[in-house]
C-alpha cells in the first residue's frame, strides 16, 4: 500500500489538549501529519515565512488570535493558505462580506462528539485529496510563479526592445502604439511617448502612402518581404527607407510589429538573397524552415482571427526506388516537374513547401463549407497524373495525399505536420480516397465537427467494455475501453468522428474524456484485479502535456499507473517515429504498461517495434485471417507470436468473432483473446472471467 503524503499542519489552540485531539483525529481519518502549535502571532510570522504549510488549523474561541486577525496576517504577507475555523465566527465579530476562497469555517464546536469528527475529517479530507482548496493552492501557487517568470521574461524583452540599435515599432490599426528609443530617433521625436496615436502613414512621403498602405494590408494576410519607401525622418529630410513587418500581439492587442531602416546596399540582392535562403534548392519551392514558419503564423490567423487554413501534405510513395534505379539527377528533375505541378494547381492563395526527399505540402486558407476532400483529391490526382507522364518505363511511382487542419487547437506547426502525416498513413492504410457521403448522418466535417463540440457540452459520449480473456488465467479482469457518440436513437462509432477528430485537433480533448472517466470508473469499483485499457488518438501520441495530465489525474483519484494500459496505434508511430521512444521512456517512468494495436497492417512492423518499453501488442486482423484454412497463414501467425515473445511482448488476438478458432491461438502460444464470440462490447464490465481453469485442447473434445 502506498504511503499517505506527509502534511505540514500550524495548530493555533489556547489549549494544548485541543490540539492533541485534533492530530488524533486527522491521523485516524488515515493521514500523516506533522503539526506544530502556534504561541502567538510573532511565532506564526516567524513559521510561515520559515517553510511551506499546506493547512491551518484555528479554533474560533481563541484569545490570542481570532479569524478576522488571521486573515489580515495572511493578506499582508501575500500567503495563499488554505485555514479551517472550527467553530464559528464570534458573535462580536460579523462574517466579513467576502470571505477568501482558501478560508474555511467548518462549524465544528466539539471534538468530543463523534459525528463533527467525522465531519471535520472528510472536510479536510476532501481539502487534501485534490477535490477542493489543496490542489487549487497547488495551482495557485504554480500560477504566481509562473506570472512572476512571464512578468521577468516581459521586463526582460523590454530592456532588449529598448536597447536595440533597431528601429521597432508596433502599429495598431495603423497607429502607433509603442516605438523603441531607436525608431522615435529616427523619426525626430524626443521620446517614444510623442508617438502614441500617431499615424505611420504621417512619417511616410505623400507619393509613397498608397504603396505602403497597401504593404501593411498584405502583411496581415502574408507576412514577409520588404517595402521601400521615402520617410520623413528627424530634421525634416527624407531619405530612402525599408520597411518589414510581422503580426505579434502587444499589449494584448492584435498588432503589426514594423522594423525600419535606412536604405543601404542593393537592397534588391539583399531580398534576393533572403527569398534564396528559404528555398528548397531542388524545387523552388519553400524550403521545411519557411514553410514551418508560414504553418505558425497560420496558427496565430486561426486563434487571433479565427481564420482557418488546410495543410495538404502529398507524397510520392517508391521515389527512394526511383532513386537507386535512376540516379540522382533523374530524380532531381521528377521533383522539379512535381514542384511545377503543384504552382500550377494549387488554389491562388495557397504557398507550396517541400517538407522531405519525397514530402510535398500545400498551405492554403480555406473558408467554412470548403470542400476540403475534393481539394486533397484533385491536387493528388493532378500529380499523380503529371508524374506519370514523364516517368521512365520499369519505373513506378504514386502520390499519396492526406490534409490536417490548421485552427486555434494546432498547438504548433510540427504538430500540425504529424497529423497530416497520419491521415495520410490511415488513408493509404484503408485505401479510403473518396469524400464522405453527404447521406451519411452529418457528412460534411463542419457538421460533425460541431457535433463533436456539442457532445462535450451535452455529454453525449458513451463508453463500452470489451473484455480481453487471457487463455492462462491470471485472475486479472481486462476491459478494453471504447467510445461511441450518441446520436438520438442511434449510435456513431469511431470510424466515423476520430480521424476527423484528429485532422481537427479534438482527439486529445476525447482521449482525456475517456481517460477521466475511467479512472473514475477504477475509483468507484475498488478492484485492484481490474485493469482498464484506454486507446489513444494520434493527437494524444504526439502531445506534450498529455501524460503530465494523466499522472495528474492518477493522483487526483488515487490509482496506481498499472492499473491502466495505454494503447496506440501502429499507423501512429509511422506517422511520428521518432516520438516513440520519447513515449515509451516517459511511460516506464510512470510505470503505466503499452500496448500497441493493429500490429503487422505494415510491412515491416518489427522496424517500429523496440526491443524493450512495449508490454502488448494487438495483432492486426490480416495476420489472423484464414488461419483455420490455410496452414501458411497459421505458420506466419506462429513466427510473428514467436518473435513477439523473444522481445517480452504478450500477443493480444482481436476480434475473434468464431470460438472454434481458439484451439489454434492457444497452440500458436497467443496470450489474450478479444472478441464477439466472448463478449460484445457493453456498457457494463459484467464479463464472467474464468477463474479456475485453463482452456486447453482438450477443453473443445
Amino acid at each position: 500500500m502506498d504511503q499517505p503524503p506527509t502534511i505540514n499542519i500550524l495548530i493555533d489552540a489556547d489549549l494544548l489538549t485541543d490540539g492533541e485531539r485534533l492530530v488524533n483525529i486527522l491521523r485516524k481519518s488515515g493521514l500523516s501529519v506533522n503539526a506544530e502549535a502556534v504561541r502567538d502571532e510573532d511565532f506564526l510570522r516567524g513559521r510561515l515565512l520559515l517553510k511551506s504549510w499546506d493547512m491551518l488549523f484555528l479554533f474560533a474561541a481563541n484569545q490570542r488570535l481570532s479569524a478576522e486577525r488571521l486573515q489580515w496576517l495572511l493578506q499582508e504577507m501575500a500567503l495563499d493558505l488554505p485555514s479551517v475555523l472550527l467553530g464559528y465566527y464570534p458573535s462580536a465579530f460579523p462574517a466579513p462580506t467576502s470571505i477568501p476562497d482558501h478560508f474555511i469555517i467548518s462549524g465544528v464546536t466539539e471534538l468530543d462528539d463523534a459525528q463533527q469528527c467525522a465531519w471535520l475529517a472528510r472536510q479536510v479530507l476532501h481539502e487534501l485529496t485534490g477535490l477542493h482548496e489543496l490542489t487549487g493552492l497547488q495551482e495557485r501557487r504554480e500560477l504566481r510563479r509562473s506570472s512572476a517568470a512571464l512578468k521577468d521574461l516581459q521586463q526582460r524583452y523590454q530592456l532588449l526592445l529598448e536597447s536595440s540599435a533597431e528601429a521597432i515599432g508596433y502599429l495598431h490599426d495603423g497607429v502607433h502604439l509603442y516605438a523603441n528609443r531607436a525608431y522615435a530617433a529616427l523619426f525626430g521625436y524626443t521620446d517614444a511617448e510623442a508617438l502614441r496615436s500617431v499615424a505611420f502613414l504621417d512619417l511616410v512621403q505623400e507619393q509613397d502612402v498608397a504603396a505602403v498602405q497597401q504593404f501593411l494590408r498584405d502583411c496581415r494576410q502574408a507576412p514577409g518581404g520588404r517595402c521601400v519607401f521615402h520617410g520623413l525622418i528627424a530634421g525634416d529630410a527624407v531619405v530612402r527607407l525599408s520597411l518589414e513587418c510581422a503580426i505579434v500581439t502587444y499589449s494584448e492587442e492584435r498588432s503589426l510589429q514594423i522594423i525600419v531602416r535606412p536604405l543601404t546596399g542593393n537592397l534588391d540582392q539583399q531580398q534576393l538573397a533572403l527569398t534564396v535562403q528559404g528555398q528548397d534548392l531542388v524545387t523552388d519551392l519553400l524550403n521545411l524552415g519557411s514553410l514551418t514558419s508560414r504553418i505558425e503564423q497560420a496558427i496565430a490567423t486561426a486563434f487571433y482571427e479565427h481564420q482557418h487554413s488546410m495543410l495538404v501534405l502529398l507524397r510520392l510513395n517508391g521515389f527512394e526506388n526511383f532513386v537507386a534505379l535512376s540516379g540522382r539527377s533523374a530524380s532531381n528533375l521528377l521533383l522539379a516537374d512535381a514542384a511545377r505541378t503543384l504552382r500550377e494547381e494549387a488554389p491562388g492563395p495557397a504557398v507550396a513547401g517541400r517538407c522531405a526527399d519525397n514530402e510535398f505540402a500545400v498551405l492554403l486558407p480555406v473558408a467554412a463549407g470548403s470542400d476540403r476532400e475534393r481539394i486533397l483529391l484533385h491536387l493528388r490526382q493532378s500529380l499523380d497524373d503529371s508524374l506519370q507522364s514523364v516517368l521512365p518505363l520499369g519505373t513506378q511511382v504514386s502520390v499519396a495525399g492526406g490534409f490536417a487542419i490548421v485552427n486555434d487547437l494546432a498547438p504548433t506547426a510540427e504538430a500540425v505536420l504529424e497529423r497530416a502525416r497520419h491521415n495520410l498513413t490511415v488513408r493509404e492504410s484503408t485505401r479510403l480516397h473518396r469524400p464522405v457521403s453527404p447521406e451519411e448522418p452529418y457528412g460534411t466535417p463542419e457538421q460533425m465537427y460541431e457535433r463533436l463540440e456539442q457532445a462535450f457540452v451535452s455529454e453525449d459520449f458513451v463508453l463500452v467494455f470489451q473484455p480481453v480473456v487471457r487463455l492462462k488465467e491470471d485472475r486479472v479482469e481486462r476491459y478494453e475501453v471504447r467510445i461511441r457518440l450518441r446520436d438520438k436513437d442511434q449510435l456513431i462509432y469511431p470510424p466515423r468522428f476520430l480521424e476527423l477528430a484528429n485532422q481537427y485537433g479534438l482527439g486529445e480533448k476525447i482521449d482525456r474524456w475517456v481517460a477521466r472517466k475511467s479512472l473514475q470508473l477504477l475509483q468507484e469499483r475498488q478492484d485492484p484485479n481490474l485493469q482498464l485499457t484506454i486507446n489513444l488518438t494520434q493527437n494524444s501520441f504526439g502531445s506534450a502535456d498529455f501524460l503530465s495530465w494523466l499522472t495528474a489525474q492518477l493522483n487526483a483519484t488515487r490509482q496506481s499507473a498499472d492499473r491502466i494500459v495505454l494503447q496506440i496505434s501502429e499507423l501512429d508511430i509511422i506517422s511520428a517515429p521518432d516520438r516513440l521512444t520519447q513515449f515509451v521512456k516517459q511511460l516506464q517512468e510512470l510505470q503505466i504498461p503499452l500496448s500497441v494495436t493493429h500490429f503487422g497492417c505494415t510491412l515491416s512492423p518489427f522496424q517500429y517495434l523496440p526491443n524493450t518499453g512495449v508490454n502488448f501488442v494487438k495483432l492486426d486482423k490480416s495476420l489472423l485471417s484464414n488461419i483455420g484454412t490455410d496452414p501458411a497463414q497459421r505458420e506466419k501467425l506462429g513466427i510473428t507470436v514467436n518473435s513477439l515473445h523473444a522481445r517480452g511482448v504478450l500477443v493480444i488476438a482481436p476480434m475473434i468473432d468464431h470460438i472454434e478458432v481458439l484451439p489454434l491461438l492457444w497452440q500458436a502460444d497467443i496470450n489474450f483473446v478479444q472478441g464477439n464470440c466472448l463478449q460484445e462490447p457493453s456498457d457494463k464490465m459484467d464479463f464472467s472471467f474464468v477463474q479456475d481453469e485453463e482452456i486447453t485442447l482438450d477443453s473443445f473434445y
